[in-house]
Formats: C-alpha cells, sequence, structure tokens
C-alpha cells in the first residue's frame, strides 16, 4: 500500500508539472504504473522504480530508466532517456530532479516541444521556477526540426511561461551556423494561440519612399481584442507610425481601428489616414454601426496607395446610422460626410446630414398587399444649393396564380416629392411634384428533374413598368432621385437555371446551382431610361440584348459573364467577363477578368499563383489598358517556403496616369513559422 501510494504521489509531482498548464492529477483517479522493479528503501523513507519505467494518467505518460522519490522532503529524481508526454507536446532529457512542494527544479541536457506551434527550446539546463515557469541559461530556440535547423536564436538567458510569452537577453538570430543579428532583449510568443511580440519586419524600396523598414509589433490583449503597432522608417519621407486595433463584443458586435500618421519630409508636413468600423447589435431588431474614413489631404493615396482602389479613390464617405425593426415596418437614420478627392475643395461636396427613412410592407387591404417608403434628407455644404427633401412613397400590390401554374402581379403607387430650397438654389422656397407609377409582372416557371440529381428550371417573363412624365427641371438637384424619368417600357425575358445534388457518404447532400442563364430585351414605348451600364443608346426604342450568366462546373471553378449588345448600332456595349480557380490551398489560383464599357474604359485584370516545384510559388498579377495599348500595373511575387520558414520577393509598378504618379517598389518579406502569429480572437 506505501508503495502505490508513494507511486501515485510521484505521478502526480510529474503531472502537476507537465507541460500543460492548468492540469494536474486527481487524488481519486487511478495512475498506471509500470517497471520491472519497484521497492521501498525504509530507512531513507524514498521510493524507487527502476527499468522501463512508465506512468501514464489521464493521457499523460512519463518515460524513464529510474524514478526516485523522497517522501521527507519531497524530492523526485528522474534519470535516463527521461520523456514527459502530454497531448503530443514533451519534455526529453537525460535527468529531471524536481520539489513536488517548491515545484522548483531543472531538467538536464532536456528540450521542450510544443507540438501545435512546433516550438523547441534546447539548453543543458532547464530550469523549472514555477508551476508554468521556465528558464534557461545559455539556451536555443526554433520552430524547425532537426538537430541542424534552418534558423535559431541563441540567448545568455530565456525565461518562459507556458501558454503566454517568454524574453530572451543577448539573443542572436542565426540562419543555419551563420549568425545574421544581434538583439539585447526579444519578447516572442510561447502560445499554441495567439500571442503578443514582434513580428518580422517588412523590408522594401520604393521610387516614391526609397528604402524602407515596416516593424510591427501585436499585442494580444485578450481573447477579444488585438492591435497591431507599426514603426515605419522611409528614407525619401520620414518616420511614420500606426495602430491597427480590433475588437469583438457579444451577440455578434465587433469594430475595427486603423490610425497611420507620418510627417513627410518631401512635403514638410504631416500626413495620415483614420479609418474606423463599428457594428453594434443592441438587440435582434436594433442595430448601430458607424464608419469613419478621413485623410489629411487630398493627395494622401496617391503618394501612399499600395493597390488599386486607393491610389486611384475618388471619393470617401464616413457614416454614423441605426436601424430598427419590426415584423412589418423598419426605422433608419444615418449621418453621412463624404470627401470629394478630386475637387480641389470639399466646399461644394453635397453632405447628408441627416436622413431618415421609414418603410412599411405587408399590410393586407382586401385582396391587396400595402406598402410605402418614405424619407426624409437635410442637405448642406458651403458653395451651392442646401435644403430639405420628403419623399413618401406608397404603394399597393395584388399577386396571383391564375391557372395554378402562372405567376402574376401587379403594383400602382404614387410618389410625392416636398423641397425646401435654400442657399445657392435658383429658385428657393418650397416646391412639390408627385408621379405616378404602376407595373405589371407574368411569369411561367417550368421545371424538370433529371435522373433524380439534375433539376432544370425554366422561366419566361413578362414585365411592364410605367411611371408618369412630369417637368422637373425647376426642382432642387441634389441627387439622381430628383430627375426621376417618365418612361413606358416592357421585357421580356428568359432564365435558365440548373441545378445538380451531389451526394456526399456521411455528411448531408449539397446542392449547387452549375449554370445560370438570362437573357433580356426591352422595347421602350415611351418616355427615357437611365441606365449607367450602358450609355450610347439613348433614344433607341429597343435596349440593349442583356445577358447574364454563372457557369459553376466545379465547386473550385467559376465563370461569370454580363454582356449587352446594341441592336441599333450593331455593336458591343458592355462585356464584364469574369474566369476564377481556386485550387487546394493557397498554391493554385487563377483568375482573368475582363472589362469593356464602349467609349469609358476596355482592360484585363489578371492573377496567377502556381507552385514551381516544392519550395517556390510564383504570384503574378497584372492589368493591361486596350485603349492605352499599356500595363497600367503589375506586380510579381516570388515565394520560397520551407518547413519553419518563408521568404516572399515581390516586385510591383504602378504606371503613371493623368492623376496617379507612377511608382515602382520593391519588397522582401520573411517569415519564421510560430512566432508572431495572429490567431482567431473569441468573445469573451
Amino acid at each position: 500500500m506505501k508503495s502505490a501510494r508513494a507511486l501515485w504521489l510521484l505521478t502526480y509531482l510529474f503531472f502537476s508539472a507537465g507541460i500543460a498548464r492548468g492540469e494536474m492529477a486527481i487524488p481519486n483517479k487511478e495512475a498506471t504504473i509500470k517497471a520491472d522493479h519497484l521497492s521501498v528503501d525504509t530507512p531513507t523513507d524514498s521510493y524507487h522504480a527502476e527499468g522501463n519505467v512508465l506512468i501514464t494518467q489521464e493521457g499523460a505518460s512519463l518515460l524513464a530508466d529510474s524514478v526516485i522519490y523522497h517522501r521527507l522532503t519531497g524530492d523526485a529524481v528522474a534519470e535516463g532517456n527521461v520523456r514527459l508526454e502530454r497531448g503530443g507536446d514533451t519534455m526529453n532529457g537525460k535527468k529531471l530532479l524536481l520539489n513536488l512542494v517548491t515545484q522548483h527544479g531543472e531538467l538536464l541536457s532536456g528540450e521542450l516541444f510544443v507540438k501545435k506551434s512546433n516550438f523547441r527550446l534546447r539548453a543543458d539546463r532547464l530550469m523549472k521556477t514555477g508551476d508554468a515557469d521556465y528558464r534557461v541559461e545559455r539556451g536555443t530556440f526554433t520552430t524547425c526540426d532537426g538537430d541542424r535547423p534552418s534558423w535559431h536564436f541563441e540567448a545568455s538567458r530565456v525565461d518562459l511561461t507556458l501558454d503566454e510569452y517568454a524574453t530572451a537577453k543577448h539573443a542572436v538570430f542565426y540562419v543555419g551556423d551563420v549568425p545574421l543579428f544581434y538583439t539585447p532583449y526579444l519578447v516572442f510568443p510561447a502560445n499554441t494561440d495567439r500571442q503578443s511580440g514582434l513580428m518580422i519586419p517588412k523590408l522594401g524600396f520604393s521610387s516614391k519612399r526609397g528604402f524602407y523598414i515596416d516593424q510591427p509589433y501585436y499585442w494580444a490583449i485578450n481573447q477579444s481584442q488585438e492591435a497591431t503597432f507599426n514603426l515605419d522608417i522611409e528614407t525619401s519621407r520620414g518616420v511614420g507610425s500606426g495602430v491597427e486595433y480590433r475588437y469583438l463584443r457579444p451577440h455578434g458586435s465587433q469594430g475595427y481601428l486603423h490610425a497611420f500618421g507620418i510627417y513627410d519630409t518631401n512635403e514638410s508636413g504631416f500626413r495620415g489616414e483614420v479609418q474606423q468600423r463599428h457594428l453594434e447589435i443592441l438587440t435582434p431588431d436594433l442595430t448601430l454601426a458607424s464608419t469613419i474614413h478621413m485623410i489629411s489631404d487630398r493627395r494622401y493615396y496617391l503618394d501612399y496607395g499600395e493597390f488599386s482602389g486607393e491610389y486611384n479613390r475618388q471619393l470617401l464617405e464616413s457614416t454614423v446610422s441605426f436601424d430598427r425593426r419590426w415584423d412589418r415596418y423598419g426605422l433608419s437614420g444615418d449621418l453621412r460626410y463624404a470627401q470629394d478627392l478630386e475637387a480641389p475643395t470639399n466646399d461644394a461636396t453635397l453632405q447628408r446630414l441627416p436622413r431618415l427613412s421609414f418603410v412599411a410592407a405587408g399590410d393586407k387591404i382586401g385582396p391587396l398587399l400595402f406598402s410605402m417608403d418614405s424619407s426624409v434628407s437635410n442637405f448642406i455644404r458651403d458653395i451651392g444649393a442646401t435644403g430639405q427633401r420628403l419623399v413618401v412613397h406608397p404603394r399597393l400590390a395584388y399577386y396571383a396564380k391564375p391557372g395554378g401554374a402562372l405567376d402574376f402581379s401587379m403594383y400602382g403607387g404614387f410618389q410625392q416629392r416636398l423641397y425646401n430650397a435654400r442657399g445657392d438654389s435658383p429658385d428657393p422656397g418650397w416646391r412639390q411634384i408627385g408621379q405616378a407609377d404602376g407595373g405589371a409582372t407574368l411569369s411561367l416557371p417550368l421545371e424538370r428533374i433529371y435522373d433524380g440529381t439534375t433539376r432544370h428550371l425554366l422561366v419566361p417573363e413578362l414585365q411592364y413598368a410605367f411611371v408618369e412624365r412630369r417637368a422637373d427641371q425647376n426642382l432642387p438637384l441634389f441627387d439622381y432621385d430628383d430627375r426621376v424619368l417618365g418612361q413606358s417600357i416592357a421585357y421580356l425575358s428568359l432564365s435558365n437555371t440548373f441545378t445538380r445534388k451531389f451526394v456526399r457518404e456521411g455528411m448531408p447532400d449539397e446542392y449547387r446551382d452549375i449554370l445560370y442563364l438570362k437573357l433580356a430585351q426591352g422595347y421602350q414605348f415611351s418616355g427615357e431610361r437611365r441606365d449607367l451600364l450602358t450609355l450610347v443608346d439613348e433614344g433607341n426604342k429597343l435596349t440593349d440584348l442583356m445577358l447574364e450568366s454563372v457557369v459553376t462546373p466545379m465547386q473550385n471553378l467559376s465563370l461569370l459573364l454580363d454582356g449587352r449588345y446594341n441592336l441599333e448600332d450593331n455593336d458591343v456595349s458592355t462585356a464584364n467577363i469574369g474566369v476564377e480557380y481556386k485550387g487546394e490551398g493557397k498554391k493554385d489560383m487563377a483568375r482573368l477578368t475582363y472589362r469593356h464599357s464602349r467609349g469609358e474604359l476596355d482592360y484585363l485584370d489578371a492573377g496567377l499563383v502556381f507552385p514551381l516545384g516544392t519550395r517556390f510559388t510564383a504570384d503574378l498579377e497584372g492589368r493591361y489598358s486596350f485603349d492605352r495599348g499599356a500595363f497600367l500595373g503589375s506586380r510579381y511575387a516570388l515565394e520560397y517556403r520551407q518547413q519553419c520558414w518563408s521568404v516572399v520577393l515581390a516586385y510591383s509598378d504602378r504606371v503613371r496616369s493623368h492623376q496617379v504618379t507612377g511608382e515602382q517598389q520593391f519588397t522582401i518579406n520573411f517569415s519564421l513559422a510560430g512566432l508572431g502569429s495572429l490567431g482567431p480572437m473569441r468573445t469573451m
């Protein structure tokens, strides 16, 4: 009985000092102890296990050639091929000395291995200074496999807290056996999850910014908050700093904040930007949201924007809004501020401060359904017309299925707009206009199932829309909603949808649309029409022949097509074609996009990611303008990846346009596996 009790205490000793923090043997749980020889030394009150010692309990195990436990002092010694395992994490060494009472001890000629991050810490003496705390004198650490790792740090002292972080003093970074740099102090994660620490810097050269280095520091504040701080040193622009802060809140609420500032030595002034997003879900029916985006000057993105959509941005908008929903009603409002980046000043830019809208839908009046859209907007600016606009648009709709196969609907409504114009309006004061509208839709859904796996849905449809024509030239013009075009127009369309059922063993069946195809043609009896995609068929009775198609023959391959053909001019008005392939992982990807709008734009955008052998991956991007006969921008990147590190070399060339200054940039990014990783956040 004494032997069994002592060996249980010994098991408790090792498992309380195990790798997984906060876990230990429970007294009423059984431990399995195996050894070639078990004995008790009564004079010294010690317990001995020798020869292939194996102690297991609740998924943890200790292996050694011999184990001695001294009951009076609490000291324990395990010698010979010592190995402690829990959940794939291990400690290996020649000899383990530990005091059960103080939880202090040391592992000689030892290695600590954390499986999930592949983190390895080696030292001649690995001292245990607390429940999950360790100290190493003259040790090394890496995330590489093997006795000769591709990279490692050597430090005069390492203090480590499992599941938290580690600090190293007088650390030297080695690639192979070659030392590359020295740092007097280093903080790095010792966690299988998110952890604070310095991340690998980004190095590069830009024709605008010169040589630069961007050093990020990642701070895992808690489970639901994280931040990244950046120090950006540029030889041609100065020294800047930035922060990105992200957080999650209960019930789906979340937010993001990004700020960057730099004293631009080239412009002799401070420049920067602030971006903020927040969504607050107060109840399932009430939400608050904000999106703030401000920059210091209109040329900021021309100098600091890195991607298309940034350096050619035309407008920034900031909004604060709320949304309240009931079963058949909705109330929303927002404050909207716009920053026009193409105008010389923002004085003439129209601002909506505020806008309120109320929507009603679904109230039955006999066989009819009543709905209403309404809004009130306040428009302000320093130069130009200002004022208020009230819009009330009630509608009555009727739905039926004549013959049981046809779908028929019709509606009628009246839009009333009321204005109060001020400022530089040519005709200030109160103005109003009312316009009737209506329409009808008739369709015949036809369905057929092939082989029990493929469903074909064919829907011919006829639509008619009418808007009363009224003179509105004397009304204020705040936006396109102030010029409602009168028209009488009919559309005939034919849509096809093929849906395939995929049987998956042991999982629910998957249904996926493999083909969607729609053809539509319109005829305008009278009035005008406004189509932002087609600016070339004004005055034609026949609208463009419109084609929409989405083809997904495989889950990772898709083809999108949106085209319009002008029958009067016998020419293509618009063509938008996109092909995308996504392979397994990130090493196989291809996309090709073509955009054409007659007289407006004509370009091809492509991207390709593909492996070059087992270690290299190429990433190519480019945008070519057919109307200019030149590339608008291109990027070429090559990644070399080893088991525990990778490096990406990239070159980008942004061509000068009428507004955007050209820029050539070369960057080099290193990544050391397991260090500075950003993991998923969770709400508290």
